[in-house]
């Protein structure tokens, strides 16, 4: 069944435009081809019908001699009017009179005497008609059989010819169809491509869009209101989610932040012993990753929807160098050395969602980096954009769990409790794609990990 449903999928998958094309040309190709076919045979029975009408006449006209007694040729050699060679033969079979060229053809079996004429094809591939006709003598008890014989083999090789020519005009007609349908199903399906185009401008900051229905054909319409009532539910979708996810995030703070403040207020009261006061503190701690994982399920739920994003020229290696400023202090404690690495050039795109994705990576980065290790954040100008990139020389990450980053609530093996719930990468590639780029992540166990961001086109700011 799986192997059915697989040979149905097949032939009704591909081209369109050639399915048409093919089908003109094949359509055409029969038309013409059962055009020659008729034209072949009606032109084969025309000649037919020639002869037999020439064959009668002469046969009539020499019927009239013989009767009146002259068995002999006219001083020509020939009868008058004669197209057929001829033989006339007594009641015996013995030859009487005949043509001059009679005696040189071959023997052919003659039909019985008033039968039609019958078709005789010899051994060398000539065709010739023969005629038999009784005949008597008026008057007189003698007679015989008249035989008259038609060479037609000049008609063959005419009609030879006219079917190799009415087999190239029929491959010149499918060759014809088979341009002339190209022309004529690229223009009628032009509606479908202005189709793709229309619905390729559709994105997730376009949802309004729709496709004017008036202007494309009636066959189409029906397809058209079908993607437009799609679009709008995917744009009431979009929204709903949009609402939800603030909605849930103000139930979520509110309610946790409540929460937080109580235990500040616990670890404050003089009762409390100083074991007490650090299981209040991990509480607080909890709250806060609380915190932060709601922000980040929060952003990527509005990434996801429709927005708006600024487009403004930032500089790179000013933009680098605030957010190791902003790590500095985090970093030392960690005992990992920061540094930048970027020459003098700027992107165009939105600083808040760049600075947020270089935050997430940066954090990564000291989180799995151990002491006396190094993180970097660089930048350098790649044919089509620019790529920044934070690189550590941490422990790496194993080979296979390298395609699976990037997915939210995905974290390797190994990774530590309080390093997060891996949304921190899945937000990076949100920004980047936001930004009309891509994340890259090259890793080696015990060596580091580099993660890129490319984005953009270059750039040269000669300060901040």
């Amino acid at each position: 069944m799986t192997r059915r449903l697989s040979r149905f999928s097949s032939a009704h998958s591909g081209s369109i435009l050639r399915k048409l094309q093919f089908g003109f040309a094949l359509a055409a190709m029969l038309l013409a081809g059962l055009m020659a076919l008729f034209m072949d045979r009606a032109l084969h029975r025309s000649l037919e019908a020639e002869d037999a009408q020439v064959m009668a006449a002469q046969a009539h006209a020499m019927l009239q001699r013989l009767a009146a007694g002259v068995t002999a040729p006219d001083p020509g050699g020939r009868p008058l009017l004669e197209k057929a060679e001829w033989r006339v033969l007594d009641d015996n079979g013995q030859i009487l009179a005949q043509s001059g060229f009679m005696a040189g053809l071959p023997a052919l079996k003659a039909p019985r005497p008033g039968a039609p004429a019958r078709e005789v094809v010899t051994p060398d591939g000539r065709v010739y008609s023969v005629l038999a006709r009784p005949w008597q003598r008026t008057g007189a008890a003698a007679g015989g059989t008249l035989l008259l014989v038609m060479d037609r083999s000049h008609e063959e090789a005419l009609t030879s010819h006219f079917r190799r020519t009415l087999a190239l005009g029929v491959g010149l007609a499918a060759l014809v169809a088979a341009l002339v349908a190209r022309w004529v199903a690229a223009w009628g399906l032009a509606p479908l491509g202005r189709i793709v185009r229309e619905t390729g401008t559709i994105d997730d900051q376009h949802l309004d869009r729709r496709l004017a229905v008036e202007q494309f054909p009636r066959e189409l319409q029906a397809l058209v209101d079908t993607l437009n009532a799609a679009l709008a539910r995917l744009q009431e979708a979009f929204e709903r989610t949009g609402r939800l996810g603030a909605e849930l995030a103000h139930e979520l703070r509110t309610p946790l932040q409540n929460l937080r403040s109580t235990l500040e207020n616990q670890t404050l009261a003089p009762d409390y012993t100083e074991a007490q006061r650090g299981t209040l503190g991990g509480l607080l701690e909890e709250c806060d990753r609380m915190a932060a994982l709601i922000d980040q399920i929060l952003f990527l739920a509005r990434a996801e929807g429709p927005g708006r994003l600024t487009r403004e020229p930032i500089a790179v290696p000013c933009l680098l160098e605030e957010v190791r400023g902003f790590f500095e202090a985090a970093a030392e404690a960690a005992g990992v050395a920061l540094r930048v690495e970027a020459g003098p050039l700027a992107v165009v795109g939105d600083r808040l969602l760049l600075t947020r994705a270089l935050h997430n990576l940066v954090a990564n980065a000291v989180c799995h980096t151990p002491a006396g290790g190094t993180v970097i954040l660089g930048a350098e100008a790649q044919p089509g954009g620019t790529a920044l990139w934070v690189e550590d020389t941490g422990s790496g990450i194993p080979p296979e769990w390298v395609p699976r980053l990037g997915q939210p609530f995905t974290r390797p093996p190994g990774s530590r409790p309080e390093g997060g719930l891996g949304l921190g990468l899945a937000i990076v590639a949100r920004i980047a794609a936001m930004l009309g780029g891509s994340m890259d992540i090259r890793s080696r166990v015990g060596e580091g990990t580099r993660v890129t961001l490319r984005i953009g086109a270059n750039l040269t700011l000669n300060s901040c």
